[in-house]
């Protein structure tokens, strides 16, 4: 056998790696996306001539080697190396994010700072004290609280979370905290803060025409490496009675990498075949109404997702600070960040206006979903005049839409996740991968570095290595997000 028929379904940076590594390695493979654009969370758009992002992203130094290698193929010189250069609001105050050793003994509210040493030296006490009253209910709130201490639940932590997936602290799951906060006590936020410091200034990369560079030059490569790309088109079923999985898609019109007859809008139409394998990066319920025939029953999942609306707002003149992003966790501030895609890189932006982008997370159907974008851009523009971030107004303003962000994960939902992923992983001739198929939050080397493992476990005679992939599931499950 000189190559597997392979099928990838979704069409973000997951789909995308696995697709151009799998076509690579040799193998004839199509790429199917539900909706008509490419790219993902990681896309960019172009608002007032200024490429944005869809929210505030940033390529951490921490890639492995083959992640990093690929992003410096796809991305060569406008691959740029810039200084961290955010800030946190905390309490009343601004402080320098990341933290610094300067920030720690100069910007901290001083409450803060003395209830937070208090947190320190009683830590040990409050930690052993929570083991032992909450052997099994362990929540996000307390792994923070025994942690870091209640300060940094009660001032940062605790209302950010509540933002970000609409729920109570202590009504998220304890794994969520694990996989989004490094720190996990006192002493190992200090070192955090010290080897950062050792290694002044804290930089990233980012692409000089925008986050969405990378997957548009996924796209690209995808194309030259033979990929067959189709847009606007869904998964009806999988039937997986047999080790290659028949497959039936209905397409509205997508367009393939070859340039298609068939004009957008045009009437559904449906085709089935088999594959020697699919590679599942979309959501992991979507899977589970697919998929037929199982070898054993399908799971009960309900996964929610946070929403997000990010409101564009479009100011005349130059940046409006230095700053590249401005944390909010305050529950009285509508977003949890504001950024400014100009101060991410040097490109060639206009230089008679500049953009700011507010993340509002919010559930799909809500007031905040609902809003005009109008309304949202007085709304964002309300707190910034509050908090000091400029006294300007804005002369536009844009939304971008984003049903699926943040899966909401409460304690009583993580055995019923957990079994519905062992349930994908064995469905025979499908592999689940990605943030949507393993319903995490993960930073784009973490989800490259799924897709390029992925790749490497489809063996030159189309066998899929089983062992080899579990132990890959094993190390996706300690990543911790970076921030």
């Amino acid at each position: 056998m000189t190559g597997a028929d392979v099928l990838v379904v979704g069409g973000g940076p997951a789909g995308l790696t696995a697709a151009l590594s799998v076509a690579r390695a040799g193998n004839s493979v199509t790429l199917v996306e539900s909706t008509d654009q490419l790219g993902g969370m990681s896309a960019s758009r172009t608002v007032a001539g200024i490429r944005v992002d869809l929210g505030s992203h940033r390529l951490h130094p921490v890639a492995s080697d083959r992640v990093e290698r690929l992003l410096q193929e796809l991305l060569g010189n406008d691959l740029q190396v810039r200084p961290r250069n955010g800030r946190l609001r905390l309490l009343d105050s601004w402080v320098r994010f990341p933290l610094s050793p300067t920030d720690l003994v100069r910007a901290l509210p001083p409450r803060f700072a003395v209830a937070a040493m208090c947190d320190t030296l009683t830590g040990p006490l409050r930690r052993r004290r929570g083991a032992a009253d909450r052997p099994n209910g362990e929540t996000f709130a307390s792994v923070v609280a025994d942690g870091l201490g209640p300060t940094m639940l009660d001032s940062f932590y605790g209302p950010y979370a509540q933002k970000l997936w609409g729920r109570a602290p202590d009504e998220i799951a304890a794994d969520v905290a694990r996989r989004r906060i490094a720190a996990s006590s006192p002493s190992r936020l200090l070192a955090k803060v010290a080897r950062a410091a050792k290694r002044e200034p804290i930089v990233f990369r980012y692409p000089q025409l925008g986050y969405g560079q990378v997957t548009d030059r996924l796209v690209e490569s995808c194309h030259e490496a033979g990929v067959t790309i189709v847009t606007s088109t869904r998964i009806t079923s999988i039937d997986v009675s047999s080790p290659t999985p028949a497959v039936t898609l209905a397409s509205s019109g997508g367009v393939a990498a070859e340039a298609s007859a068939e004009a957008p809008g045009a009437d559904t139409t449906s085709t089935s075949r088999r594959w020697d394998r699919v590679l599942w990066s979309a959501p992991l319920p979507a899977l589970i109404t697919a998929v037929q025939h199982p070898p054993s029953p399908a799971p009960t999942v309900d996964i929610r997702h946070r929403a997000m609306v990010l409101a564009y707002l479009v100011f005349d003149g130059q940046p409006i600070t230095s700053f590249d992003a401005h944390y909010l966790p305050g529950l009285d501030d509508a977003a949890t960040r504001v950024s400014e895609p100009r101060n991410y890189r040097d490109g060639p932006d206009p230089t008679d206006r500049t953009v700011l982008c507010a993340e509002i997370p919010c559930f799909v159907g809500d007031d905040t979903w609902n809003s005009a974008p109008a309304d949202l851009g007085e709304r964002v523009l309300d707190d910034l005049h509050r908090l000091g971030v400029t006294d300007r107004r804005h002369c536009d303003v844009h939304a971008e839409y984003l049903p699926h962000v943040y899966p909401v994960i409460g304690p009583g939902d993580v055995d019923p996740i957990e079994r519905a992923q062992a349930w994908g992983h064995a469905l025979p001739g499908v592999t689940v991968f990605g943030r949507q198929g393993l319903t995490v939050a993960d930073n784009l080397h973490h989800v490259m570095e799924m897709s390029l493992a992925a790749a490497s476990r489809l063996g030159d005679d189309g066998v899929w290595d089983h062992d080899g992939w579990q132990r890959d599931l094993a190390m996706f499950a300690t990543h911790v997000v970076e921030d």
